[in-house]
């Protein structure tokens, strides 16, 4: 399985992908035929997915898509051949069907509109997934290019519940699928 935006390909990794590209980058690289970036992934990085294969053994089976949501998604460059970035969501959706998406664009790839043509693909995608009706985002209020993908995309700040801490809130979410409202109707 993969999803193709305009010049990227979005592809989540199999489980013994994810574990070639925890091992070597570039060894997943080579296997694929892609660009040798030289890039790896930080070790804590590494360790937290590791964590997650070894916690989340049923989401791998061969007839099972959850592996999805615990994957990590890399983003190659169809031209290119090269990565340009990678998603992972942070599990399952939860009983509301929120789902957090944590991203990341390469430097020497950056403010050229990949971020917002896969997060487009991205949230297309999940609009099919009958579990996902919401996507969160974080990102740093710093990071105009990520602002205004945000807004483009159609992204609201997720409000703060906590009153007392005055941080601004870096939160953002994208409603993509409605429940309907059911209203009880007054019989007289």
């Amino acid at each position: 399985m993969k999803l193709s935006s305009r010049n990227i390909d979005i592809i989540p990794l199999s489980l013994n992908d994810l574990r070639l590209f925890i091992k070597s980058r570039g060894k997943y690289e080579e296997k694929q035929n892609l660009k040798i970036s030289g890039e790896g992934l930080a070790d804590a990085y590494k360790e937290e997915l590791n964590e997650v294969i070894e916690q989340t053994p049923d989401a791998w089976g061969n007839n099972c898509s959850d592996y999805l949501f615990y994957t990590l998604w890399v983003l190659v460059h169809k031209q290119q051949k090269a990565i340009v970035g990678q998603f992972t969501f942070n599990g399952k959706p939860n009983e509301n069907g929120e789902v957090e998406v944590f991203f990341s664009i390469e430097k020497p790839h950056r403010q050229k509109g990949y971020a917002t043509e896969v997060m487009k693909t991205i949230l297309d995608w999940a609009s099919q997934n009958n579990t996902v009706k919401v996507v969160l985002v974080e990102a740093d209020l710093k990071n105009k290019a990520a602002m205004a993908s945000l807004k483009k995309l159609g992204f609201r700040k997720l409000e703060q519940n906590d009153e007392r801490s005055n941080v601004e809130p870096t939160k953002y979410y994208k409603r993509i699928k409605c429940e309907p409202v059911i209203e009880e109707l007054d019989f007289d």
